[in-house]
């Protein structure tokens, strides 16, 4: 930056390497920086809150993943098992006279009912908690990421720890325009 201004600002580090032979001097003010930066994550948390709301309508519509569609299959078979097991008790009742015979096939059919029931009810639990829980993971990292935006959005000068995990590279072009790129994987900070 100028020597002259006493504001602390960043040069281009080509040019401060091979100067006017490989690059232009492109310098910004550190103020400008952060005022480009904050308007920049405004934009990008406005960006983020679209997310979280596709993927909240996402979980409620989208059927077509291949574990639920699993759980899906196995909940109905196990629907159509229980309703064969159902006619048969029926069958077996209904032809048998002997009241010991009757006794013995309604207590095996009921501990086979119980059984086919139960790992319904169990599979239903986990195809909900499994919606939910996609869900929930998504729109926890979104919702975390947002807030440390809204961090630096507020902050007068931003935590440097937090912006470290959160850009990237910035590019400064020759005409001051400010460009960001944020990391890939900001789990970092969650």
């Amino acid at each position: 930056m100028n020597r002259k201004q006493k504001q602390k600002g960043y040069e281009c580090s080509q040019y401060r390497t091979y100067g006017k032979a490989r690059c232009k001097c492109h310098e910004i003010k550190e103020s400008d920086i952060i005022i480009h930066l904050k308007e920049f994550l405004k934009f990008t948390k406005e960006k983020y809150q679209d997310e979280i709301n596709k993927i909240e309508i996402e979980v409620k519509t989208n059927k077509e993943q291949t574990n639920k569609e699993k759980i899906r299959f196995e909940i109905e078979t196990l629907k159509a098992e229980y309703k064969v097991l159902l006619n048969q008790k029926i069958k077996d009742l209904a032809g048998n006279y002997n009241e010991y015979q009757k006794q013995m096939i309604e207590s095996s059919y009921k501990e086979l009912e119980i059984e086919k029931t139960s790992r319904i009810e169990k599979l239903q639990e986990i195809l909900q908690k499994e919606e939910q829980e996609i869900s929930k993971e998504k729109i926890i990292k979104l919702k975390t990421a947002m807030e440390y935006f809204d961090e630096v959005i507020s902050a007068e000068v931003p935590n440097r720890y937090i912006l470290e995990n959160i850009i990237d590279t910035i590019w400064i072009y020759s005409n001051k325009t400010v460009k960001f790129d944020l990391k890939v994987d900001i789990e970092k900070l969650i």
